[in-house]
């Protein structure tokens, strides 16, 4: 109610009082006191704490009205002042701005910290639930695992995913449950999980999930093999290699990384079913043989071949022929 209205509905209301008391009662009634005494209508003695209330009541309203006006004042200088800042923030400026009101105070804060250029990024929100999910964004982005089946996100929520990616690095099994759902998860996770399992998983794992191994994956899978983090029987790198999907110079290149690593007969074994299969294996299988100096069967092997064809093999017996015993490392890499 307005002030104005509310000043004139009282002194109505007053006037009635005495009004309706006086048509009642017209005597008068005399109040003493310490020697004092004062002689007034009863009308008006009920009309006298009647109009004292109303003015109190009056004076409360003008109170809130002006303390009211004042925080509106307070609040249209802070939001201006927090349009400020935000241009501040996004422009990488320092920003001190002090606001007035509390309602300003923690949208100053999160602005400051959700800043794109991370100049406040250890900076605090005075919000105990705010601050505390400002806590699980802060470590979930830099790698830890955090619990929040209590935000109730969406499975694709990037928060979500980002908690999710870290469980795979860092859970021993984790990434395994993802492969095992049979393509619930996100893509992303599963292209996660998948690159965990080439570089970190047992080859017993590996061939338990029967997958489509690309050619990079068998030879990550090898290069694993030589440093001996992972166990890998020269029966199953033959069938890893059995594959159309592998090029040339990675069946030379896994030729170079096995050599010293198995058993000739082993060695040899492989690349000779290899090149009977595929074409592509054809100089791997020279390059084992001149490697266990089986030179007259690398002769063999390249006798009537083109003159552009197996050029490194046929340098190195070139040089061989010529006294000059040189390393096939200078050519196969």
């Amino acid at each position: 109610m307005k002030t104005r209205r509310f000043f004139l509905y009282s002194a109505v209301y007053v006037a009635l009082v005495g009004i309706l008391v006086y048509s009642l009662n017209s005597s008068q009634y005399t109040l003493e006191i310490l020697g004092y005494s004062l002689a007034m209508p009863i009308a008006a003695w009920f009309m006298l704490p009647v109009g004292i209330f109303a003015l109190l009541a009056l004076f409360h309203m003008i109170y809130h009205a002006i303390g009211f006006y004042s925080f509106k004042r307070a609040l249209k200088k802070d939001a201006a002042l927090y349009e400020g800042l935000v241009k501040e923030v996004l422009l990488g400026l320092d920003t001190n701005k002090d606001f007035k009101t509390d309602a300003y105070k923690i949208p100053a804060q999160i602005a400051r910290v959700l800043s794109p250029w991370d100049k406040y990024k250890d900076m605090g929100i005075d919000s105990a639930e705010l601050g505390g999910i400002l806590q699980v964004v802060k470590s979930v982005k830099n790698g830890e695992i955090a619990e929040l089946k209590k935000f109730k996100l969406p499975k694709d929520n990037p928060l979500n995913l980002q908690n999710e990616l870290n469980k795979i690095e860092k859970s021993p099994n984790f990434y395994l449950e993802i492969l095992k759902s049979g393509g619930e998860q996100d893509g992303k996770l599963t292209s996660a999980a998948y690159e965990k399992l080439i570089k970190e998983a047992p080859f017993n794992e590996i061939k338990k999930l029967n997958l489509q191994l690309s050619a990079q994956d068998v030879m990550q899978i090898l290069r694993r093999f030589v440093n001996d983090e992972i166990d890998v029987s020269a029966d199953e790198i033959y069938v890893l290699l059995d594959d159309a999907k592998i090029s040339k110079e990675q069946y030379l290149s896994a030729a170079v990384m096995l050599k010293n690593k198995l058993k000739p007969d082993a060695f040899l074994s492989i690349f000779e079913k290899l090149k009977s299969i595929h074409a592509d294996a054809d100089e791997a299988y020279v390059y084992a043989l001149y490697e266990l100096a089986m030179i007259d069967q690398v002769r063999e092997a390249i006798s009537g071949s083109d003159a552009d064809e197996f050029m490194q093999v046929k340098t190195l017996l070139f040089l061989r022929d010529h006294g000059r015993t040189t390393p096939t490392s200078l050519f196969f890499k």
